[in-house]
């Protein structure tokens, strides 16, 4: 799955696409619903057993995963969780530069 930032009617929005290009989601405002979007997705897609209770990962607090980094030795492997949900999302695809020049005749 690829993040693409697109300009639509005049506003800036992203939105999660296939590999082959299909769009996925709908229209996103900002980069922390795409990624709430691609985890309920993500989440949707497992057929196992879950154990965890909620999407959120209590490791995504920024501060604490510093303070417990400075307060060890060891360095973790993942610094952001073992799971691909836990690390955070980018855009993976910019059109929006290449639609304002096109728009702005440059």
């Amino acid at each position: 799955m690829r993040l693409v930032k697109d300009l639509v009617d005049s506003r800036i929005v992203l939105y999660w696409t296939a590999d082959t290009g299909k769009q996925l989601s709908t229209y996103l405002a900002s980069l922390s619903q795409a990624e709430e979007w691609w985890k309920a997705y993500m989440f949707s897609r497992y057929d196992g057993e879950e154990r965890r209770q909620s999407i959120l990962d209590r490791r995504t607090n920024a501060e604490k995963r510093r303070r417990i980094a400075e307060s060890s030795e060891l360095i973790p492997i993942s610094p952001y969780g073992r799971r691909r949900t836990d690390i955070p999302v980018k855009v993976d695809k910019d059109l929006v530069a290449d639609k304002l020049n096109t728009l702005t005749g440059l």
